[in-house]
């Protein structure tokens, strides 16, 4: 029988490692949606501020659901699977409820999401070449280390996890 003091500190360590989520995403996000972007606007000449037009409203929206996904990826991380979408504290167990269920990799494909809409956003080539190449990346990190690290942490359970969900499409 679990005492107050056992929820306590069970709500506790969702709580530290939810903040630690929500560090590590502001980190990332600082890096890859603001200071990379930005320098790259200010490179090429454009201003910070988006041009005129259809492409602010379509690229906010992207960027908002985006991050709607994003949040509700991250609360589903600590929830269920105890841990934090940042390296330093990985999930405990393997997620595969949410869009996890039916995707491998939601929550890279909304940072791609969120790149796209910057770059729809401020009708800007070089941040479309920046997704293109930041998603190309996410992809190389997917396959060549995260799989490998999570075959080896869940081991058949990833493997068959993998038969039943698209690495980044739904399976049909």
């Amino acid at each position: 029988m679990k005492g107050p003091n056992a929820q306590q500190t069970h709500e506790c360590s969702s709580f530290t490692l939810a903040v630690r989520s929500l560090l590590g995403v502001i980190w990332f996000a600082l890096w890859f949606f603001v200071a990379f972007p930005g320098a790259l606007l200010h490179q090429s000449g454009a201003g910070l501020i988006p041009p005129p037009g259809p492409n602010r409203l379509i690229g906010f929206a992207l960027i908002a659901a985006a991050h709607l996904i994003l949040v509700s990826q991250i609360a589903l991380f600590v929830r269920q699977g105890g841990g934090t979408p940042v390296p330093l504290a990985p999930p405990k167990t393997l997620v595969a409820k949410g869009l996890y269920g039916r995707v491998r990799n939601p929550m890279y494909a909304t940072y791609v999401a969120i790149a796209l809409g910057e770059a729809i956003l401020y009708r800007s080539w070089i941040l479309f070449s920046y997704t293109a190449v930041f998603a190309l990346l996410l992809h190389s990190y997917v396959v060549l280390i995260e799989e490998r690290k999570l075959r080896t942490r869940f081991g058949a359970l990833y493997e068959r996890y993998c038969e039943t969900s698209g690495r980044w499409l739904p399976r049909l």
